[in-house]
């Protein structure tokens, strides 16, 4: 008989066995150090159909601006089924002009992220039909630049906390303030998409623009942040591009002389825009530029806006 095979050598000392290949991946590490590689990601390709772009099913996208006290959350309260996201109070003493009744909100928001929780909570507005933000500028105002100030630090060196926008140089402060306002826009869209109606109440400012062929003008926008230099587009610009509808809620026929104004003193929706302001509507036609709003409970411009009213005349 011949001799039994010896067994395989002992390794060295301090050196450990490796462990066996599992076909398909790469060896392990000598050593237990490191580690595998995933494995990479293929992307599967998508599939698409051509199809009618109506919109149909969806909701609208509305900002309604204008001065304090003109009605602008009294309207709003119109839209259909709306529940309110209330931020600066005002809404609390506004009846519904034609029921009465106490408008609905959502309590306990406090914080911009608060506002963003709310928006993205499943089935908090199944029962409404249309969601009002009271107003986008107090979101923009307090609750997003609170956000800013105790989320972002200075850049570079010796990066802190600070106590002012202006306090971040350079316009950073106002870049800061429109990334967070553009936060906002993509948690509605999905609600849009879902059939809910958007309404952002904005107070009315006055800004300057620029005019290359000619001397600047003053122009009425919803009081957003204006354009900062190179470093930051207009936040009511963003808002107005995203929108369906931006209404002004004003006086009529409003006249000045020797320094003193007059109207008829009837409140009137405007629909589409003239050169000092902003103003349009993607649904009613551009032969309906005003519609009044002549009372609390005059409900015509969602008659126009929701039941095509404007095709009777």
């Amino acid at each position: 008989m011949g001799k039994p095979t010896p067994p395989p050598p002992a390794p060295a000392s301090g050196n450990k066995k490796l462990p066996p290949k599992v076909p398909g991946l790469p060896p392990a590490p000598a050593g237990g150090k490191g580690k595998v590689p995933p494995t990479k990601k293929i992307r599967t390709k998508k599939t698409f159909t051509a199809e009618e772009w109506t919109g149909a099913g969806q909701g609208e996208k509305i900002i309604l601006y204008g001065d304090s006290g003109m009605g602008k959350t009294t309207l709003a309260a119109m839209l259909p089924k709306p529940r309110f996201i209330g931020l600066d109070d005002g809404g609390r003493k506004i009846k519904h002009p034609i029921t009465g009744e106490s408008l609905k909100h959502v309590p306990g928001i406090e914080t911009f992220m608060d506002i963003r929780d709310a928006l993205a909570q499943p089935d908090l507005f199944k029962d409404d039909e249309s969601i009002v933000i009271d107003t986008a500028t107090v979101m923009q105002d307090s609750y997003a630049e609170r956000h800013v100030l105790e989320t972002i630090k200075t850049d570079g060196k010796g990066a802190h906390f600070v106590d002012r926008i202006t306090d971040f140089g350079w316009g950073a402060g106002y870049r800061h303030i429109y990334d967070t306002m553009h936060l906002i826009l993509p948690d509605l869209d999905p609600l849009v998409r879902q059939g809910k109606n958007i309404a952002l109440i904005c107070q009315l400012q006055q800004t300057s623009i620029a005019n290359p062929g000619g001397e600047d003008f003053l122009k009425d926008v919803p009081k957003l942040q204006n354009q900062y230099g190179k470093v930051c587009p207009a936040v009511w610009g963003l808002y107005s591009e995203w929108a369906d509808h931006v209404f002004k809620i004003e006086y009529e026929g409003v006249k000045a002389k020797d320094d003193k104004a007059a109207s008829s003193g009837k409140r009137v929706v405007r629909i589409h825009p003239e050169i000092h302001f902003i103003a349009k509507s993607r649904t009613i036609p551009i032969s309906v530029p005003t519609i009044y709003f002549s009372e609390p409970a005059d409900d015509s411009v969602w008659q126009y806006l929701f039941n095509e009213a404007w095709r009777e005349e």
